[in-house]
């Protein structure tokens, strides 16, 4: 008898077991999901609009460099005594502040500096990585190839953001419609990520 009541407390532990898989399996991340989404929204607005975009970072950027520099004079009033900071601190935050009020004020003239600074980036990395993979083939390492490969297409991108900055905004999108994709993908398949 103390056998049945055994296995029929396991059989219901499984089947419970069971019935919570299948409940849960049904759920999503609709958190996930809707960011996912908008982010693919938002890239077919900076694909229909590539210089709304550019000229729109141009004033994020712009308004990120005036409060950083507005932050590093508060703290260079707060702190100089205390931290042995220089002038040099102080001209820093200054020129931060006239950067981010020549961003703000002009963001149109100013919307192709971006992917200017973002090629430059791409160049800079692009290089590095060519320079790795030729170390690295050295050693034996069978990843050189791609990392080759990848470093070279960094240095293409990068030369393209020169030559033509509006190409940085289909860039842009198609990061982000992919990163959007990434997440209802995510999103749709939580539970069952969470289960396995």
């Amino acid at each position: 008898m103390a056998v049945v009541r055994a296995v029929d407390g396991v059989l219901r532990g499984i089947l419970d077991e069971g019935a919570w898989r299948m409940e849960t399996a049904k759920k999503r991340d609709w958190g996930l999901i809707v960011a996912g989404i908008l982010l693919a929204v938002c890239a077919f607005f900076i694909m229909l609009m590539p210089g709304l975009t550019l000229v729109t970072l141009t004033a994020i950027a712009g308004a990120g460099f005036l409060v950083s520099g507005i932050f590093d004079i508060v703290n260079y009033v707060r702190f100089h005594k205390q931290m042995n900071l220089s002038g040099w601190a102080i001209a820093y935050a200054v020129l931060d502040i006239i950067l981010g009020l020549m961003l703000l004020l002009h963001p149109l003239a100013l919307a192709g500096v971006i992917p200017w600074i973002v090629g430059i980036g791409f160049v800079v990395f692009g290089i590095f990585e060519i320079v790795g993979s030729i170390k690295i083939k050295g050693t034996g390492a069978p990843l050189w190839g791609w990392m080759l490969f990848s470093g070279i297409i960094s240095v293409l991108c990068g030369i393209t953001f020169f030559v033509n900055p509006a190409t940085f905004s289909i860039f842009l999108a198609v990061f982000v419609l992919m990163r959007g994709i990434s997440l209802v993908f995510y999103g749709w398949n939580t539970s069952k990520g969470v289960l396995a």
